[in-house]
C-alpha cells in the first residue's frame, strides 16, 4: 500500500468510509464499525472512526484480492472508465473524462456527428450536462461507492453526496488499484499477442506521395540557373511561389495565392528540403536578395523510401524549423512568432509527447480529431504550458506562459476550458492535418463537419527506432525507344529520375515517366561532366538484364558527345597527375580507383570524376601513397598568372636581397615559386635574389612586374625601398637610359618658345651650352650636399656622370 493511498483515505468524509466498510464487507475491528444514525441529509451525525482504525481499513480495503473481487463485479461501462482512467495516469477531470466517453459515444452518443469546427465545439457549453441518473455519472457513482476511485483534495463535499458523479472535480485512481488493473491488462495483452496476427508489410502511398513531392520539388529548383528567388522576409518572391504551385500540380485558385503564408505546405517542403542540404540558401550581393539552389540528392534518393521518410520525420520532430503555433484557428496571438522564427523549445516536447499518443491508437483505426483532443486532454493536461508557469485560468496570459504571448479570442478572453480545445486542441490539429498528413504518416477524411484520421501502413516502422528491414520494392523498368523517347515503367524511383534528369528531357511525369533524349540535352549533360559511356552505362542498368539499348541511340549518344567536345572549356576540372605511366596503369586496372576516374587525357594525366576527388584520396592513402593538392591556377605558376592566393607573409626582404624565412616550415607552393627568381645563399642558408637571377627570370618570361608585385604580397612589410630601386635596375625597370648625369649650374628655367628664339639669335647664342635632355626630371640639389647623394646613388647601382 502506498502512502498516497493511505492519504486518499484520510481526505475522504467519515460517512463515505463507514459505507465503504459495509459494501465491501471489510473486516476491521469494532473501532472502526460505528453506528450512527443518518439525518435528513443523508450524513452521517456520529463521531467518525478513530483514525487508528483507517490503515487497517486501509490495509484490507487495498488488498489485491478484494481489489480483483470489485473489479469483477463492475459492468461493462464501469469496467471502461476505470481503465481508462488507470490508462491517463490515474488522474482526470471528471467533466473532461465525460466529454471523451460522449465524444466517441459510450454513453451520450452525439445526435449528427461531431459539432462543426468552431467556438461552438469547444466552449463550456460543449461538455455534456452532469445528470445524477446519467450513465456515465452512474458509472464514476458505482466505482466511488467501491472505493476503486476517490475525489481529489480540491473538492469540497461540505452537505453534498461524496459518491455522486456529477462534480467538475479531479478523480483519481489508489496505486494499489492502478497495479491490479494494469495486471488485467497486461495479461490480456499477452492472450492476444499468442494469437497470430496479420500484419501489413512496405509502406503506405502517401509515404511515396510526400517522397515524390520532395524531388519535384528539388528538381525544379535544380532546373533554374539563379535559383528560387527571396523576399526581405526569406519567404520565395510571388513569381517563384507561382512557379513551385504549378510545378508541384495544386489545386486551386493560384490568383488567390500571394505568399508561401497560403500555402503551408509547400513551405513545409521547402524548409525540410533545406534541412536535408537537399536546398542551399545563398546570401545575395550588396542590394539583391538571396536565392534558393539545389544542392547533390543522388545520394540521399538513393536510399530506400523508409529510411528516407524516417529521416524527413525524425528532421521535423526533433527540430525547429516548423512552427505549428502559427496556424491556430479562431486565436489570436500577440505579439506572436514570425513566420520563419523557430519553434519554441517546449513546442517541439509538445510535439514529441502528442506523437506518443498518436502511437498509442490502435493503427489503422479512425479516430475522430474531435475526441482524439478530448482524450489528449485527459493524458497531457499540460501540454503546450507546463504546471510551474502558473494556474490554469491564466495560462494564456502575458508572463503566465513560457511564450510571453496573449491568446485571446477576436471577442474576449479565452477560459482555461475553452482555450484548451481551441489552442492545445488546436496545435494538435496543426500537427495532425499538417506534417502527418503531408508526410503520409496520417489519413484524413471529412465526413460533414466532422474530420477523422488514421494511421497509414508504415507508420510504425518510420515513426519506430528499430532498425526495420524494409522489403525490396519491384520498381518498374526502363524501356529505351529507337525514337530517342524513354519510359519508365510504374512504380518509379526517384533515383532513377535524377539520374534521368541529368541527361534527358522531361515529357511527363505521372503514373509512368516519359523523357526524351535530345542533342542539347546530352550537350548539356556532357558539359557537366557526364560521358557518353555513363549515360549508356545507365540506360542499360535501368532497362534491367538482358536489354539491348537501340543501336541508333547508341551511335548518336557517341556522336553527339564528339561534337560536343571538339572545342572544351573545362570549369572546376580535377585532374590527376603522375610522374610514371605505368602508376597510371595500374589505377586504370583497380577496380575501386577506375570507378572514381574518368578519361585517361596523356600517358600521365587523367580526368577525375566529379566530386570524387576526396574519395580518390582516400584510396592513395590505403596504397601508402602521399599525393600532393593542388589548385589551379592559383597555386600553380603564381609568377606566371600573376594572380596570388591569400597566404600569411612568408619571408622578410632585406636591402641585399636575403628572404629571411619567417616560420620554420614555409609554404611549399610559394617556395617553389620564389625559387624560380632566387639562389641559395651559401653563408646563410636562405634565398638571396640576384641580379642574375633576376635577368634569367626575365628572359624565361617573368615579367619584372610579377616579381615585384609577388615579393610585396608575400613579404612582411614588401620591399625595402633602397632594394626596389635595385630590383628594377636589374630588370631593366627604368627603361633605356637608366644612367643619371650631374648638370653643372648655372641653369636657364625658360620655355621652348623662348629657348628656340634665343639660339637662334647670334649674340646670346653663342653664350648658350647644350640644352638639357627633356626625357629626365630635374631635381635642385644643394651643393653641400651633392657630393653625399652622388656616393649613395653609385651604392644603389646607378652610373653617376
Amino acid at each position: 500500500m502506498e502512502q498516497s493511498d493511505l492519504d486518499l483515505l484520510l481526505a475522504v468524509p467519515p460517512y463515505h468510509l463507514q459505507s465503504l466498510v459495509k459494501l465491501r464487507r471489510l473486516p476491521v475491528t469494532s473501532r472502526g464499525q460505528n453506528t450512527g444514525v443518518t439525518g435528513a441529509t443523508g450524513a452521517s451525525a456520529t463521531t467518525s472512526p478513530a483514525t487508528t482504525t483507517i490503515p487497517e481499513i486501509a490495509q484490507h480495503l487495498f488488498e489485491a484480492a478484494t481489489i480483483s473481487e470489485a473489479i469483477r463485479s463492475l459492468n461493462e461501462s464501469e469496467r471502461l472508465v476505470l481503465r481508462e482512467l488507470v490508462a491517463c495516469g490515474g488522474r482526470a477531470n471528471s467533466r473532461d473524462l465525460a466529454l471523451y466517453f460522449s465524444s466517441i459515444g459510450v454513453f451520450t452518443p452525439l445526435k449528427g456527428g461531431e459539432p462543426p469546427v468552431g467556438i461552438a465545439e469547444h466552449s463550456a457549453s460543449f461538455y455534456p450536462t452532469p445528470h445524477p441518473h446519467g450513465p456515465f455519472e452512474q458509472s464514476l457513482r458505482r466505482l466511488l461507492l467501491l472505493g476503486l476511485v476517490f475525489w481529489g483534495k480540491q473538492t469540497n463535499f461540505a452537505g453534498r453526496d461524496y459518491t455522486s458523479g456529477i462534480y467538475d472535480g479531479v478523480v483519481i485512481v489508489p496505486q494499489a488499484v492502478k497495479d491490479v488493473v494494469n495486471d488485467i491488462v497486461d495479461k490480456e495483452r499477452s492472450t492476444q499477442a499468442e494469437q497470430p496476427v496479420t500484419r501489413k508489410e512496405g509502406i503506405g502511398e502517401g509515404i511515396h506521395a510526400f517522397q515524390r513531392m520532395l524531388y519535384l520539388y528539388w528538381s525544379h529548383a535544380a532546373s533554374l540557373r539563379e535559383g528560387l528567388q527571396l523576399v526581405n522576409s526569406g519567404l520565395l518572391s510571388r513569381t517563384m511561389l507561382r512557379q513551385v504551385i504549378e510545378q508541384q500540380g495544386h489545386k486551386g485558385n493560384i490568383e488567390q495565392i500571394r505568399t508561401e503564408q497560403d500555402v503551408p505546405r509547400l513551405l513545409f517542403i521547402r524548409l525540410l528540403l533545406m534541412k536535408l542540404d537537399l536546398l542551399q540558401e545563398q546570401q545575395g550581393s550588396q542590394g539583391s536578395q538571396g536565392s534558393i539552389h539545389a544542392a547533390d540528392a543522388e545520394e540521399f534518393f538513393s536510399l530506400p523510401a523508409l529510411e528516407r521518410a524516417r529521416r524527413c520525420y525524425h528532421l521535423w520532430l526533433e527540430g525547429s524549423f516548423w512552427n505549428e503555433r502559427l496556424y491556430l484557428p479562431e486565436v489570436m496571438v500577440r505579439p506572436g512568432p514570425n513566420m520563419l522564427d523557430p519553434a519554441h523549445e517546449e513546442v517541439i516536447r509538445s510535439r514529441q509527447v502528442l506523437m506518443e499518443r498518436v502511437l498509442d491508437e490502435q493503427a489503422g483505426t479512425w479516430l475522430g480529431m474531435s475526441s482524439f483532443i478530448a482524450r489528449t486532454k485527459l493524458y497531457a493536461p499540460y501540454l503546450l504550458f507546463p504546471r510551474q508557469y502558473g494556474t490554469r485560468a491564466d495560462r494564456y496570459s502575458v508572463g503566465s506562459n513560457p511564450y510571453n504571448w496573449d491568446f485571446r479570442l477576436r471577442r474576449g478572453w479565452l477560459t482555461h476550458r475553452e482555450g484548451w480545445h481551441l489552442v492545445e486542441g488546436g496545435f494538435i490539429r496543426a500537427v495532425v492535418l499538417g506534417p502527418l498528413q503531408w508526410m503520409g504518416l496520417v489519413e484524413v477524411k471529412n465526413e460533414g463537419s466532422a474530420v477523422a484520421f488514421c494511421s497509414t501502413p508504415g507508420t510504425l516502422l518510420v515513426t519506430s527506432e528499430a532498425q526495420a528491414v524494409e522489403t525490396g520494392v519491384a520498381w518498374g523498368r526502363l524501356i529505351v525507344q529507337p525514337n530517342f523517347e524513354l519510359v519508365a515503367l510504374a512504380p518509379v524511383s526517384e533515383a532513377l529520375l535524377i539520374k534521368l534528369d541529368r541527361f534527358a528531357e522531361r515529357i511527363g511525369l505521372e503514373h509512368i515517366a516519359q523523357y526524351r533524349l535530345t542533342k542539347a540535352s546530352v550537350t548539356r549533360a556532357i558539359q557537366m561532366g557526364l560521358h557518353a559511356e555513363t549515360i549508356q552505362r545507365v540506360l542499360e542498368e535501368s532497362a534491367g538484364p538482358g536489354a539491348v539499348i537501340p543501336q541508333n541511340v547508341s551511335y548518336s549518344l557517341v556522336e553527339w558527345e564528339r561534337q560536343a567536345r571538339r572545342i572544351e572549356v573545362w570549369q572546376g576540372a580535377t585532374l590527376l597527375e603522375v610522374d610514371d605511366s605505368a602508376l597510371l596503369d595500374e589505377l586504370f586496372a583497380d577496380e575501386e580507383a577506375r570507378e572514381l576516374l574518368g578519361r585517361r587525357l596523356s600517358p600521365v594525366l587523367a580526368e577525375v570524376a566529379a566530386n570524387r576527388a576526396d574519395a580518390l584520396q582516400d584510396v592513395f592513402w590505403r596504397k601508402d601513397y602521399l599525393p600532393a593538392l593542388t589548385t589551379a591556377p592559383d597555386q600553380d605558376s603564381l609568377l606566371d598568372s600573376g594572380r596570388f592566393v591569400a597566404r600569411e607573409p612568408q619571408w622578410r626582404l632585406h636591402d641585399d636581397g636575403l628572404l629571411q624565412p619567417l616560420y620554420a616550415v614555409t609554404d611549399l607552393y610559394l617556395v617553389a615559386e620564389v625559387e624560380r627568381i632566387s639562389t641559395l645563399d651559401a653563408l646563410t642558408g636562405w634565398r638571396k635574389i640576384t641580379p642574375s637571377e633576376i635577368k634569367r627570370a626575365c628572359s624565361r618570361g617573368i615579367t619584372l612586374d610579377a616579381i615585384i608585385r609577388f615579393l610585396q604580397h608575400y613579404c612582411e612589410d614588401g620591399v625595402p625601398a633602397p632594394f626596389l630601386i635595385r630590383l628594377k635596375l636589374w630588370g631593366g625597370g627604368y627603361g633605356e637610359r637608366p644612367a643619371i648625369q650631374v648638370e653643372q649650374a648655372p641653369l636657364l628655367y625658360l620655355s621652348a618658345k623662348i629657348l628656340q628664339d634665343l639660339q637662334s639669335d647670334e649674340e646670346v647664342g653663342e653664350l648658350l651650352g647644350a640644352e638639357v635632355v627633356q626625357e629626365g626630371r630635374l631635381v635642385r640639389v644643394p651643393a653641400e650636399h651633392l657630393e653625399r647623394v652622388i656616393e649613395l646613388l653609385r651604392k644603389r647601382g646607378f652610373v653617376v656622370e
